[in-house]
């Protein structure tokens, strides 16, 4: 699709404020409540030649444009996602941006890109969500009385509480070839770390979640389509953690007793409405930012202490690369290299739904 096509596309949009709109040289696409389509990849239906095509919006409602999308993939300069070239339209849909096997609509027209309907095999059904926190069936919830270890494997190492120790976080996964590549090096010096994954992405990449649930990691709840839930209402939140909880469920058998908040962005509704322990940080080492091997590495070890949490990224090569460094450095200092949830039991600290954990010193 060229920026051309783009235009005539936008010019023949009624006046009122749903469709594409146009703010300097940057565009955003609004549905019949003039709400933003933001946080994530998104349908736009029935536009460009009859052509079904998906596009990015970032948080504040922009589209990505001659970028690369936080969770990895190109797109051109007129926004849509192309490989080797060639825009990706929804027949051609295969592996892309969350692996779409079925699609939500919106009043407009266009639709959320997801790994499923929100009806199907494995969802929540509409009383559920209406429900709020606690609707999930207890026997699929985690035990917050428990410390908020989930149903995953328990290893026989030995941790010992009065030794440092951190704990080491990925977000936005899961993505194959960083993630088994960071699990490899991990595996070498017997480390854990803790995963949280975007639900639309763990359906389609299913054999690495089973690896990290039988090697001992953690997987936490990264929602289920990387929505900043500080722009959503109750509901919407409520369906983003319940809906990445289930497809966690699906790919691997783990029931995520952990959450972490996209971008960390919060208010008094999330806090209202997400029913687990929210994982926040205190070492942020901006590898999404940078893509720069050393300067992930430094942000580690420049600063980690014991109890720390640490934060990275599960989509790139450079900080697979990082971790390559940081894990046997951390340990030739000392430090034991445990889940979220082992540093929180080694520190007797409860892990306890609707509060936010930023390090566990």
């Amino acid at each position: 699709m060229s920026a051309a096509a783009l235009l005539v596309c936008v010019m023949s949009v009624p006046s009122y404020a749903a469709g594409w709109q146009q703010e300097g040289n940057r565009w955003r696409y609004s549905d019949e409540s003039a709400d933003w389509y933001n946080g994530g990849w998104y349908w736009i239906d029935g536009d460009h030649d009859g052509r079904a095509e998906c596009y990015y919006f970032d948080g504040d409602g922009y589209m990505a444009a001659d970028e690369e999308t936080p969770d990895g993939y190109r797109v051109d300069a007129s926004g849509a996602w192309v490989v080797d070239g060639r825009v990706q339209v929804r027949n051609l849909y295969a592996d892309g941006p969350g692996a779409v096997k079925g699609a939500e609509q919106s009043a407009s027209g266009g639709s959320q890109v997801s790994g499923g309907s929100a009806s199907g095999s494995g969802g929540l059904t509409a009383e559920q969500i209406a429900a709020g926190p606690g609707a999930v069936p207890k026997e699929n919830a985690s035990d917050p009385a428990s410390g908020g270890a989930s149903d995953q494997p328990i290893s026989g190492r030995v941790i010992d509480p009065s030794r440092p120790m951190v704990a080491l976080t990925y977000d936005d996964g899961p993505q194959t070839t960083a993630g088994n590549r960071i699990m490899d090096c991990l595996a070498r010096y017997d480390a854990k770390a803790t995963f949280f994954v975007v639900g639309d992405r763990c359906a389609s990449r299913a054999s690495e979640m089973q690896r990290m649930a039988a090697e001992g990691h953690e997987i936490g709840n990264h929602t289920y389509q990387h929505k900043y839930l500080n722009k959503l209402d109750a509901a919407q939140i409520r369906y983003q953690i319940e809906q990445g909880r289930q497809a966690v469920t699906d790919a691997c058998g783990v029931s995520p007793a952990l959450v972490r908040l996209p971008g960390g962005n919060k208010n008094d509704t999330v806090l209202a409405n997400v029913a687990y322990p929210m994982i926040m940080w205190s070492v942020d080492t901006r590898d999404w930012a940078t893509r720069n091997t050393q300067s992930t590495v430094s942000a580690v070890l420049n600063s980690v202490r014991d109890g720390d949490i640490v934060l990275m990224h599960e989509l790139y090569e450079s900080t697979a690369e990082a971790t390559e460094q940081i894990v046997p450095e951390l340990i030739a200092r000392g430090y034991q290299l445990v889940t979220v949830s082992e540093l929180a039991q080694a520190r007797g600290i409860p892990l306890e739904p609707g509060k936010l954990y930023y390090n566990f010193r």
